[in-house]
């Protein structure tokens, strides 16, 4: 019994904080109440829904990532962090930046004018930009500064009212004065009608009085003489139920306006996708989205007082009347018939929506998704000019940055759930075969002369690492390689404005999630394996009739999907070849970073003809000619003098324009570090043979029914060792090293 009581006090407790927690967010006031709700923060109480969006991406903040071209801005709305980074939109920052631009547009014409398109290939993550929006509205309206308010009517019974109003029976009067109906008890209350097209509240004051409000407003400071009043504030009017209830209570109480207020209970709302608040996706469909009804004789309308009862009374209904104040999508839009949709024109421009018994006031914002496809078929359509004056296209082609496409799948993981055993390079060769398979072959004649040579030569592998900002192509002078940084904004532009531009086809990464799923139950591999995933985009690149990528001709390198599938299966042996190294204390993570940085100091002080101070020893010694020579003899310098200047000049340049950055040799001369990995490869091929086969028994001999492995103690202990390294250190399961240590054996020790 005792514990029964502590339960029901929890529950008296919950419910006592859940009725502070209602009054401090104000759900239900007065209409004078909210007046002074709204002369004390006009601003925030006057938005409209162009405004309220443009305030809730504010209210998220920016941030800034690196980008192929530098730093760029990234709306952090999108990064969803009020659902724990759930359903994120990786990239596609430009598309933000315009999207961003178009709606301030909307703010400084006062209305929406226009409808949104983004258009894109399939799966280029045209709904998770607009399931961002839809779900910060929603977080938005949850805190205090996206307090939004609409208003319902209230009427009392007659035992309430202070005036009969035709409710029949006897009017009682309460000794203490109502001056409103809005917090009336349940039982008080008679009828309950909400406002149908969740009006703003302001608009229930006549236009003129309203205009003076916000006028006198202006003059004492309390609201901007810039602040963009929308016409929906400014102009705006109730719906048709709305204002005939409300010019028949008017006709009622005579022109007393005081009294029509008392019916008013301002509500507070949040937007819901779920329940149709203001937030709506619509699919394809073929006929207007809106429609209305007559009410007057619903049975739950027959307590409405006899002065209201005559009138004809009617509900608008439908997506855009659920819409209203806030968002409404027409998720692939061009899938319709043309026919279906040229009532958007009208709607869009002017914000109003005709049927049968009414003309509906609009306030929202008109966003659509449509594949590149079919917007190519639309623009031959005749009418397309009249369409275009009253659509604002934001392009969302796939991500050409593979560090960017990589985060992708590691949400798909996230979202998979689970504890996932994942090679940690997975998702990363899953990301660059995706992006490799986007890229378009680059046309020389829309350089400089001086860079045309260099263009031509870049390859698909090339073109993806400079735009992820790895490193540049091999084999390029210190001149060649800054030309070709200042030329990245023009590689990713060259097209764009075609219909068959770079980033509009190639692999949807909606295909390369189903890669990933595949590869996480291949029973070949444990987890989520590498090798897997290769294995999968193998058997990918043979459905050429069933994916229409893959039926682009290969040419100079590209759209050879299939060889994209081996090179960046060399690349993942690099990359676990170093890491194996590593492991085994051959090399240390920054060893040949180091080494490079000592023959730069070293080279430097040898052209100056200068001594270097040497900590240790604390004299001054001449640079070390053996370390010069060692290394220039792994790179096969012929003119050592040339050389050495050149290296010196490329430094100094990329100084001049990164000043404040720590200097990165590797990227900055990619082709001498490999020159140095490969010399120490081959010099430890050996060692390296041997020890990967010791671990492999090891691994082995771990597994249920293993074999024993045979191996002599400081063998097992050396293997152990790395084995650890490889899990600890770089993330390798540990079930899942033996495919991996095995593929790389076979394929570079063998």
């Amino acid at each position: 019994m005792a514990e029964h009581t502590d339960t029901l006090g929890l529950l008296r407790k919950l419910e006592g904080e859940l009725a502070e927690q209602f009054a401090s967010n104000r759900r239900v006031m007065s209409f004078d109440d909210y007046f002074a709700t709204l002369t004390r923060d006009p601003a925030r109480a006057l938005r409209s829904s162009a405004q309220y969006l443009t305030d809730c991406i504010e209210h998220f903040g920016r941030e800034t990532v690196n980008g192929a071209i530098g730093e760029v801005p990234r709306l952090k709305v999108f990064d969803a962090e009020f659902e724990e980074g759930r359903g994120r939109l990786i990239g596609q920052e430009r598309a933000q930046a315009e999207f961003y631009r178009i709606l301030t547009n909307f703010v400084s014409e006062r209305r929406v004018t226009r409808l949104v398109l983004l258009h894109g290939p399939n799966g280029s993550a045209k709904s998770s930009f607009i399931r961002c929006l839809e779900r910060s509205l929603e977080a938005y309206s949850q805190h205090d500064d996206g307090a939004i308010y609409t208003f319902n009517w209230v009427f009392p019974k007659s035992s309430v009212s202070k005036k009969r109003l035709g409710f029949g029976g006897k009017s009682v009067d309460r000794p203490e004065a109502l001056t409103s109906f809005a917090l009336l008890d349940e039982e008080d209350v008679s009828a309950v009608l909400p406002s149908d097209l969740r009006d703003h509240p302001l608009l229930l004051l006549p236009r003129d009085e309203r205009r003076a409000i916000l006028e006198t407003l202006m003059e004492t400071g309390a609201l901007s003489a810039d602040y963009p009043i929308a016409d929906v504030v400014w102009d705006g009017d109730l719906s048709p139920r709305s204002r005939a209830i409300f010019d028949a209570l008017l006709a009622a109480y005579h022109g007393d306006y005081q009294r029509v207020f008392q019916h008013i209970q301002v509500e507070r709302f949040y937007f819901s996708q779920r329940y149709r608040r203001g937030l709506v996706t619509i699919e394809p469909q073929l006929h207007v989205d809106a429609s209305i009804r007559q009410v007057t004789m619903d049975q739950g309308l027959q307590s409405l007082p006899p002065a209201l009862r005559h009138l004809n009374l009617f509900e608008p209904q439908g997506d855009l009347v659920d819409a209203n104040r806030g968002l409404i999508e027409f998720n692939d839009l061009l899938k319709k018939p043309i026919d279906a949709y040229k009532y958007l024109l009208a709607t869009c421009e002017k914000g109003t929506v005709t049927l049968p018994n009414a003309i509906l006031h609009l306030d929202v914002l008109f966003m659509a998704s449509s594949n590149d496809t079919h917007l190519s078929a639309f623009k031959q359509y005749a009418d397309f000019p009249s369409f275009k004056g009253r659509i604002d296209l934001v392009k969302m082609p796939y991500l050409r940055d593979y560090r960017v496409e990589e985060q992708i799948y590691d949400m798909a993981l996230e979202e998979h759930g689970g504890d996932i055993d994942a090679d940690p390079y997975a998702t990363s060769v899953l990301a660059l075969w995706g992006v490799l398979t986007r890229l378009r072959r680059p046309n020389p004649e829309n350089y400089p002369e001086k860079a045309r040579d260099i263009v031509k030569g870049l390859t698909p592998l090339d073109k993806a690492e400079l735009y992820a900002g790895v490193h540049e192509a091999k084999d390029l002078s210190g001149d060649q390689r800054r030309l070709l940084r200042a030329l990245v904004p023009e590689l990713l532009a060259e097209g764009q404005n075609e219909d068959a531009y770079e980033g509009g086809s190639g692999a949807s990464p909606r295909v390369l999630k189903q890669v990933l799923l595949n590869a996480l139950q291949n029973p070949n591999h444990h987890g989520l394996s590498a090798l897997a995933i290769f294995d999968e985009l193998r058997v990918l690149v043979g459905m050429r009739t069933i994916y229409d990528f893959l039926k682009a001709e290969p040419g100079g390198g590209y759209y050879d999907h299939a060889g994209f599938v081996e090179q960046v299966f060399d690349r993942y042996l690099d990359k676990l070849n170093g890491d194996v190294q590593i492991a085994m204390g051959l090399v240390t993570e920054g060893q040949y970073e180091e080494l490079f940085s000592r023959y730069i100091l070293h080279v430097s002080y040898g052209l100056k003809g200068e001594r270097i101070y040497n900590a240790t020893t604390g004299k001054s010694e001449d640079p070390d000619q053996r370390l010069i020579a060692q290394l220039e003899g792994t790179w096969k310098v012929e003119d050592a003098e040339a050389h050495r200047r050149d290296l010196i000049a490329r430094v100094g340049a990329w100084r001049v324009d990164h000043p404040d950055v720590a200097i990165h040799y590797r990227g900055l001369f990619p082709e001498l570090f490999t020159a140095l990995e490969r010399d120490y490869y081959e010099r430890q091929r050996d060692t390296v043979r041997t020890v990967s086969q010791h671990m492999l028994a090891v691994l082995a001999s771990e597994q249920e029914d293993g074999p024993a492995d045979n191996l002599e103690p400081d063998d097992r202990a050396e293997a152990l060792k790395a084995i650890d390294r490889m899990v600890a250190d770089k993330g390798y399961p540990r079930k899942g090293l033996r495919d991996p240590l095995a593929a790389l054996l076979k394929q570079r020790y063998s």
